[in-house]
């Protein structure tokens, strides 16, 4: 079983690189925004930082999704923030076997991205609030820079630094 997380700050693309594992490794790709709670919709329309009693509540989904996601499919990457520390140790406590990936793309690059989404409900000013509150990692990690667009490159890092890694 292979549990792959890429996590990073609005932006960096990590669905982008989720949707590569998918499409040429054959993963399991689930964004892990698809289950934010309507509290933390609201939140991100009204700009309002998520509070620990919010991330508490939507981490339990996240983390029994992933867990039963990761019973169910031999390969599953995930796609989420991650944005504290203590989340991502508690998926390791549950899943054991799950490795995390940071995505990162330098902030100017990453910036642009959000300005240009079309229907995305982060605007700039609520992601620079969250790279303000993202907590640096602890945990073992690898890392993907997401710097240039196309799919080889993201594919090249993947086969030359994460499989070798995780096999």
């Amino acid at each position: 079983m292979s549990t792959i997380v890429l996590f990073g700050l609005p932006g960096t693309g990590k669905s982008y690189v989720g949707k590569i594992f998918k499409k040429y490794f054959h993963y399991y790709f689930y964004d892990g925004d698809e289950d934010l709670t309507p509290e933390m919709k609201a939140a991100i329309k009204t700009k309002t930082v998520f509070t620990d009693q919010m991330r508490n509540v939507y981490f339990k989904i996240l983390i029994s999704k992933i867990q039963g996601l990761s019973k169910k499919h031999k390969k599953l990457v995930v796609a989420q923030t991650f944005i504290k520390e203590k989340y991502r140790r508690q998926l390791i406590k549950v899943v054991p076997e799950a490795k995390f990936i940071l995505i990162e793309t330098k902030k100017q690059i990453r910036e642009k991205r959000l300005v240009d989404r079309i229907d995305y409900p982060l605007d700039l000013q609520y992601a620079r609030m969250m790279e303000r509150n993202f907590e640096k990692p602890k945990i073992d990690i690898q890392i993907i820079m997401n710097n240039k667009d196309g799919e080889n490159i993201i594919k090249e890092h993947i086969q030359q630094f994460v499989f070798p890694v995780f096999s």
